[in-house]
């Protein structure tokens, strides 16, 4: 059994692509308690790779990036890494060239990251991006009067 993690990103996901949540508990009838964010985030380069064959399923496609916008730039859940590593690097080529209507901005950031191969730094760590970064709690944007 994995120690408790944080799954803010996969609650992220679950919560805004609902077209994805056979796919989730599928994953969490075979890995049970040792699921994992990489894992989650590895079947979804997967169904959204199957989405983009199809070519039918644009808001579901729209939904999925903008979840993996919103788990990029959540602090502190290692939204670059999710992103990154266990989604965009997953994909195959073919996909990774009809995506970029998709991307929002830090995703897209993370792709061009990618592709260019400046995600590591010189000491083999990820170069964490803002998000990646824990932070105070985020206050509401006042509303205009």
């Amino acid at each position: 059994m994995r120690p408790p993690g944080d799954d803010r990103a996969v609650r992220i996901l679950r919560e805004n692509v609902p077209e994805f949540e056979s796919h989730y508990l599928d994953l969490a009838d075979i890995y049970d308690e040792d699921l994992t964010p990489q894992v989650v985030f590895n079947e979804l380069a997967d169904f959204v790779t199957e989405l983009l064959q199809l070519g039918d399923r644009e808001e579901t496609l729209e939904r999925c990036f903008a979840a993996l916008e919103l788990v990029a730039a959540e602090p502190g859940a290692d939204g670059t890494g999710l992103v990154a590593f266990c989604f965009l690097d997953q994909l195959p080529p073919f996909a990774l060239e009809r995506i970029h209507s998709y991307l929002e901005p830090v995703s897209e950031t993370i792709l061009e990251l990618v592709e260019q191969d400046l995600l590591y730094e010189d000491d083999g760590e990820t170069a964490l991006l803002l998000s990646d970064r824990l932070s105070p709690v985020r206050r509401p944007v006042p509303a205009e009067d």
